[in-house]
Formats: structure tokens, C-alpha cells, sequence
């Protein structure tokens, strides 16, 4: 697509009509609400999934890799339903204990030299939104999630949103001048993740940037008793949120060292500042 065709698909997902999924018809509030969260939580525990069942006529149906059609984080039909695609970023910031507003915060920080900047895999907007609160950036969106899509498009009119794959954005060469990515890395096999690196060099400009915000190594490895004891107070909460939840590509991520792997899809490493809960690297395109 040109540009001018993508920021007028952009403008049609804020009113959107898509199609309900069975997670649309759960109550909260109801036995059968509480059932299919706690049967939900306890089958992220057990590291178990039930593949999405995703209606007709879905925009992107198609075209969605096998990696994204399983529950992550245990949640009903995934992220794909307009009551997740509502209330997942609320409920992800609360069990993060409200530190994601700030991790996107950074990101947008780290982008702050840039004209046209994308939030990869954007869901709700998080990174987005801080990218317009930073003011001088033309922002963009991309997710494969129609429903987030919607809820993004209609909270952030100023942003264009795109439907797409982080693998495969179809976004001409060079066309950003960086990409924030938050909470995107760990949930791609390997070899995708790879790709998805080449891809960011082929459309982010030469000396443009790259921030990826990741769950740290330092909850997932290490022993709450080490934790606690290097100054990590928190650190046994968010090791037991990454226990807990259902995460089929966390050790792709972790097992990835970040100066070799930028390095060897044509980034030059910034900063790798890991702490808790957060593992927060910067890099340059070269």
C-alpha cells in the first residue's frame, strides 16, 4: 500500500465492524467469568493452551502464523475479542504495579531525535500514547490483532495504526526514523525473532534507532532468596507472575545474548540496562 492508503485504512479501524469471538459473551462478573479466569490461569500454569478459535470474516484470519494462534498468558481466545482487547492493557499495567507507563516513557525518550516513529506490536497503544505525549513525532502503529487495533485507533485518532506482522511489516525501506517495541521480543519463536530484527534493519533509516523493553533474566533465573538479597524487592513478585503465565517462546528470548544479535543484523548495541522487572536495550542502526 502507498502511504496515503495506509493512514486511510488507519482511520477505519476506530469504527470497524468486527465480528464477536465466544470470549465477547463472558461475563466477568459471572460463575462462568471466574470459571474461565481461574481455568485460564491454571492452565498457564500447567504451560498448557488451547489453540483461538477465530470467526469469519475476521480481517488478517488468514494470514496469522501458527505461533499466534494459541492463548498466551492464559487468557480466553488470547488477545483476540473486543472485551480482552479492552481491558488487557489495564490489567497488565496493574499486575506490572503500574511500571509499564514509565517503560514506555523510556522508549519514547530513547526515540526522541526521530520524525516517524512505529510502535511494533502496539496492542492497546502503550508505547504509542507515550510517543504522542513526547510531542514531534509522526506515530504509527502496528499490530495483527484487529480488535486492539480498534480499541488503539479509537483512544489515539492522531496515530496511524496498521494491521501486520512484526516479521513482515510491508513497510517500504527505511520509512522510520526508530521503533519502540515493548513486551514483543519474548513472545516470538527464535528464528522469528531473527527475522523480525532483519526486517527492523531493512525499515529503520541508517543511524535510526531501536528500544526493546523485555522482562528481565534476572526474575526468570535467579532464586527469590537472591533477589531479595541483591536489593530486588520486588523481584519475587515478578518471578512468580513469569511462573505463572503462559510464555511457549520466554527462554527463545533469554537465551539470546544482545550485543551478538543486534550486531549481527546490522545494529550497533546502546545500552542493555537489565534490572527488575525489566531488561531495557537501545541500539543504532548502521
Amino acid at each position: 500500500m502507498t502511504h496515503g492508503q495506509l493512514v486511510a485504512q488507519s482511520k477505519q479501524w476506530s469504527s470497524a465492524s468486527l465480528p464477536r469471538t465466544w470470549a465477547d459473551s463472558i461475563e466477568l462478573y459471572t460463575p462462568r467469568g471466574l470459571y474461565e479466569l481461574v481455568s485460564g490461569a491454571l492452565r498457564s500454569f500447567l504451560r498448557r493452551s488451547r489453540p483461538l478459535e477465530l470467526p469469519e470474516g475476521l480481517p488478517g484470519r488468514e494470514g496469522l502464523p501458527a505461533y499466534l494462534l494459541q492463548e498466551f498468558h492464559g487468557m480466553p481466545n488470547g488477545y483476540y475479542s473486543q472485551t480482552l482487547a479492552e481491558n488487557y492493557a489495564k490489567g497488565f499495567n496493574l499486575v506490572m504495579l503500574g511500571l509499564m507507563r514509565g517503560a514506555s516513557a523510556r522508549i519514547a525518550g530513547h526515540l526522541a531525535g526521530g520524525h516517524r516513529v512505529l510502535d511494533l506490536g502496539c496492542g492497546a497503544g502503550r508505547v504509542a500514547q507515550a510517543l504522542v505525549d513526547a510531542g514531534g513525532h509522526e506515530v504509527w502503529g502496528l499490530d495483527p490483532c484487529p480488535y486492539a487495533l480498534r480499541v488503539a485507533s479509537r483512544d489515539l485518532p492522531e496515530v496511524t495504526f496498521v494491521q501486520g506482522l512484526a516479521e513482515d511489516t510491508r513497510f517500504d525501506d527505511g520509512f522510520f526514523d526508530g521503533v519502540g517495541a515493548s513486551f514483543l521480543f519474548h513472545e516470538l519463536p527464535g528464528a522469528t525473532a531473527d527475522r523480525t530484527l532483519r526486517e527492523l534493519h531493512r525499515v529503520i533509516k541508517p543511524g535510526g534507532m531501536l528500544a526493546i523493553t523485555e522482562p528481565s533474566p534476572l526474575h526468570i533465573g535467579s532464586s527469590v532468596w537472591k533477589l531479595v538479597s541483591t536489593g530486588y524487592w520486588l523481584g519475587p513478585w515478578f518471578r512468580l507472575l513469569a511462573r505463572m503465565v503462559y510464555e511457549p517462546f520466554l527462554q527463545d528470548w533469554v537465551s539470546k545474548e544482545p550485543r551478538a544479535w543486534l550486531e549481527a543484523n546490522g545494529f550497533e548495541l546502546v545500552q542493555d540496562a537489565v534490572g527488575v522487572p525489566f531488561r531495557e536495550i537501545v541500539a543504532r542502526r548502521v
